[in-house]
């Protein structure tokens, strides 16, 4: 919360508009004046103060959240709020000393976060039971309690700062338990810009939509255990991610929402896992993806580990012969002689080996035959040792 607050107030002021840049400071600077132990709870309230209040940051994750129906939609209101009604009174007071200023402003903060809509005398008594009975919290977290009931049942919504990209995500913990609570993971650079408000509710959305699925009964999701090496695993991940996205951007696409990706975009990291399909039927089968309204966690997970079960359920029986199929090597499959992942198949090496080559080949792999294909390195280690390369 606090990166993200200072990110943002630090580009509002490069772009020239300084009045929340400049509020900011009044209240966080006589902060230091305060004893060093009070110091982290005040910065913590004022920080609160503008994430929720005045940045109006913490709407990106309820719109979010909105838009893939995990919560009801708001009523809309333009009453003011009681935190914005307390800061304007105790900006007209004469204040006694900078000591007294900074508590001022650390109970306004606090006032803020509950959202209290009293007059001045019965805020300050919500704050001091609030301060009471109020969950600690990092600096790099933010618990959304809404007092409202969850459409899916979900307990509570956490949103925590991603340390890189590859942290970035959602997740539902305590699923098994019955009170599942949405994490979600994001980079406090991407509240950063008001500019690219667009982007972060696409992201935001779009990752709500894989925790709402993880907690509907119907997609049926588990941590399943996917078998094989390392770099098996890490290919059969990869694709299993690609689906989901793909059938995540599709619903949101017929609900007419904005998505991290269109679909073109898509359409081109599906051509890059599976360019080995023509061009045909690898159209066909996204299409079919993208249309299809409803898949389970068994399903994607299926079609992306075994090629077949994927191209059984979008292609036609007619439309490719089984020799067609077998000589279909995605790239990144691992490669049937020295099991590493490939990029650079020989799809048929008889075709273009020397016998002996083949021969080669077969004493140390018996089951092995030219559909199968090899990397360019094994083949090329096998003419090595028959002494034609």
């Amino acid at each position: 919360m606090e990166e993200s607050v200072f990110r943002h107030l630090n580009h509002l002021e490069r772009s020239g508009f300084r009045s929340d840049y400049d509020e900011f400071h009044s209240l966080a600077d006589p902060i230091y004046e305060l004893p060093e132990d009070d110091r982290e709870s005040a910065f913590e309230k004022v920080n609160r103060l503008f994430f929720l209040e005045r940045l109006k940051l913490g709407d990106h994750v309820l719109r979010a959240l909105e838009a893939v129906g995990l919560i009801p939609k708001r009523k809309r209101t333009v009453r003011r709020s009681a935190l914005v009604q307390k800061n304007e009174a105790v900006e007209n007071e004469q204040e006694s000393s900078e000591e007294t200023a900074a508590e001022t402003s650390a109970e306004n903060a606090e006032a803020a976060a509950e959202g209290e809509a009293a007059e001045s005398e019965e805020n300050t008594t919500a704050v001091a039971e609030a301060e009471e009975t109020e969950p600690e919290q990092t600096d790099d977290e933010i618990a959304y309690d809404l007092a409202r009931e969850f459409e899916e049942r979900i307990k509570e919504v956490v949103v925590k700062r991603a340390i890189n990209k590859v942290d970035e995500g959602s997740n539902v913990l305590n699923r098994v338990s019955g009170n599942p609570i949405i994490e979600m993971r994001v980079l406090a650079s991407r509240f950063s810009n008001p500019e690219e408000a667009q982007e972060l509710d696409a992201f935001l959305i779009h990752e709500f939509m894989h925790a709402k699925d993880m907690v509907d009964p119907e997609f049926d999701y588990e941590d399943a255990f996917i078998p094989g090496n390392p770099s098996v695993k890490n290919l059969i991940t990869a694709r299993f991610k690609l689906l989901w996205n793909m059938y995540v951007d599709a619903r949101l696409a017929r609900m007419g929402v904005v998505s991290v990706l269109p679909k073109e975009a898509r359409y081109r990291e599906f051509d890059n896992f599976y360019r080995k399909i023509p061009d045909k039927q690898r159209r066909g089968i996204f299409e079919g993806l993208w249309q299809t309204e409803k898949l389970t966690h068994e399903e994607l997970l299926s079609m992306a580990t075994d090629l077949d079960t994927l191209m059984s359920k979008y292609i036609d029986p007619g439309e490719m012969t089984e020799d067609e199929k077998d000589y279909i090597h995605l790239q990144g499959s691992p490669c049937p002689l020295c099991k590493f992942p490939t990029y650079n198949w020989v799809d048929d090496p008889e075709s273009i080996c020397d016998e002996m080559v083949i021969e080669a080949i077969q004493i140390d792999f018996p089951d092995w035959e030219s559909k199968d294909g090899g990397c360019d390195r094994c083949i090329e280690v096998y003419e090595l040792r028959a002494g034609v390369g």
